[in-house]
Order: C-alpha cells, then structure tokens, then sequence
C-alpha cells in the first residue's frame, strides 16, 4: 500500500476548541480559509509528516495512522451518481481541500502497533472531546526515523478497504477527477498532483468493524490544489 507523509492544513495547537465549532464557516470558501490563516486561527505545516489519531469512547479505543494515499484506493468504492454527492465533489474541487480524512481498514502488524504506540507517549497536538463523549487525539510524527519505520510498515500492507460512507468515498474521486480535468484542458497535467491523492485515517481492521471512526471535519486536513 502508498501511504505517504503529507503537509496539512490543521487548526492552531492552542485554538483547537475555537476553530472546530467554525469549520463549517472555515471551510466555506478560499476566502474563509484564506482568512483564517492569516488570523492565527489556521495553519499550514511547512512539511511533510504522519498524524496518528486515537479515537476512544464506547465502544472503545481505536488508533489509526493518517497519511495521504493514491485516489485509486477509492476506485472500487464509487458510491452512488446522486446529485447530492456531484454537489459535494464541487464543493470539494473548488475549496481545493479535502475537509476530513476519509477511513480506510488495512491489515496492520503487531510492529506498527508498537511503532505507534511510541509515537503516542509524546505530547499531543490535540485531545478535544465532542457532544457525544468521544475523545479525538492526533500526534505529529515526522522525526526522519519514525516516518520511515511507517512507511515502511505501509508500504508491506495489502490495500485498504472502504469503512467510511461510499457517498463520502464518492465525493472525493469525482473532485479529483474534476481537478483532473481542468489541468488537462489547461495543459498542465503531470499525474503527481496533489488532487491525485486522498487523505486518509487507517485503521486497523482487527480494531474495527462495519463503520470506523471518523476523524472530526477540519482538524486534519489535505490541500489538493493551489488556492
């Protein structure tokens, strides 16, 4: 499986409680966005790195690595042709920012298990807990030697499956393909955009079933095209 480090777009360590409740105002349009940056409100790592994200409540704790993965783990899962999600990949292709991480099962190692529990003994970026009980923690990895132990670990799984709404899934090929579009008539396509990626929260499939977890809209999110 490619599941790479990415640069994302996140709320402000010391404001995450003030951004969450105004995503849906933040992620309105370039010019919300835009102005949230400038505000101190967002930011935008300056690299690359993982996020590993834990998710505990009932009916348990769920920890999952956040990396951004070829669009082509979505091609099997297209979802429905509805008007609704063409209107979502819209919006998606013209924000130019995939609002939430889409979540995927994989079949992880008891090496990435220890891998990831190392990288969740250091401080985290976030631990905000949601109307219905339910803590979400993100840590930043991007120590050279702890990406590469990760990546590593990835690139030895077998491909994800969907555990997420097929209509999210959906969403997201059809912006992609919709950027896709526009740079070739421009003449610009390379196949290494950004758009050509999706940002996902991989779960291990022993650690969930049926629906997985969702990581909250806007606390990590991937930049798909300039804006």
């Amino acid at each position: 499986m490619k599941a790479l480090p990415f640069p994302c777009i996140r709320p402000a360590q010391d404001r995450v409680l003030e951004a969450l409740p105004a995503m849906g105002s933040i992620l309105s349009g370039n010019d919300a966005l835009r102005g949230a940056i400038a505000d101190g409100l967002m930011l935008k790592d300056p690299g690359a790195a993982y996020y590993v994200y834990e998710c505990s409540g009932e009916p348990g704790r769920v920890t999952g690595v956040v990396a951004i993965c070829p669009t082509s783990v979505l091609a099997g899962d297209k979802g429905d042709a509805s008007a609704d999600v063409a209107a979502a990949a819209r919006a998606i292709a013209e924000l130019k920012v995939q609002p939430r991480p889409v979540s995927l099962a994989y079949a992880a190692s008891p090496v990435m298990d220890i891998i990831l529990g190392a990288a969740k003994e250091g401080a985290s970026l976030y631990a905000v807990t949601d109307p219905a009980g339910i803590t979400h923690r993100a840590w930043e990895v991007k120590r050279e030697d702890a990406v590469g132990a990760i990546r590593a670990m990835l690139d030895q799984a077998p491909e994800p499956a969907l555990t997420d709404d097929p209509a999210y899934a959906a969403a997201l090929t059809g912006a992609s393909q919709l950027l896709a579009d526009e740079a070739r008539a421009a003449g610009t396509y390379t196949g290494k955009e950004p758009f050509n990626f999706t940002v996902a929260v991989l779960f291990p499939a022993a650690q969930v079933s049926g629906a997985a977890p969702q990581v909250p809209t806007g606390l990590l999110t991937h930049q798909v095209a300039r804006f």
